[in-house]
């Protein structure tokens, strides 16, 4: 059976050429034989920072930075869906987003997208676990890559094309 391979070939195209314009990010690809599914990790580059994976699969590309992960759906086109994953990847490589994670009894269970705008942490987008010790204490943590700087015009929300 076939698949489209369009939406990985475009992610492809444009992440190696904003790769090779920020030669510092480490990165390791994987990508299948016919072209329809790859993955680009990124591994986190300090200590409160957080790795980064992109999966593109024929229909979505699915971000995942370290405990948190979103996915965006392909509507129309996927030049611009490439785009704009790339675009939330540059944004998580710099300090202008950042990943809150929730823990209760030591563990994590919940995790958020935070876009810094206007002076303050914003929350983008949250993920959880169903079950997790909810009598546990609670605690939370915060990761942020330091690689880029932050964009100037990341103005609006990441995670929403």
């Amino acid at each position: 059976m076939s698949r489209n391979p369009e939406l990985c070939r475009s992610f492809v195209l444009q992440a190696k050429k904003a790769l090779s314009e920020h030669p510092q990010i480490q990165h390791t690809w994987s990508i299948d034989d016919d072209e329809d599914h790859c993955i680009l990790d990124i591994p986190e580059t300090n200590e409160d920072g957080f790795p980064i994976t992109a999966k593109v699969y024929p229909e979505e590309i699915t971000i995942i930075a370290g405990g948190a992960h979103t996915t965006l759906l392909l509507e129309n086109d996927p030049n611009e869906l490439a785009a704009h994953a790339l675009g939330l990847i540059r944004d998580l490589l710099g300090p202008g987003m950042r990943i809150r994670e929730r823990l209760a009894g030591g563990k994590p269970y919940k995790w958020a997208f935070e876009l810094y705008q206007d002076g303050q942490w914003k929350t983008e987008e949250e993920i959880g676990l169903c079950f997790w010790n909810y009598f546990g204490k609670r605690s939370e943590k915060t990761y942020q890559n330091m690689v880029l700087p932050a964009r100037e015009n990341a103005v609006e929300p990441a995670l929403r094309p």
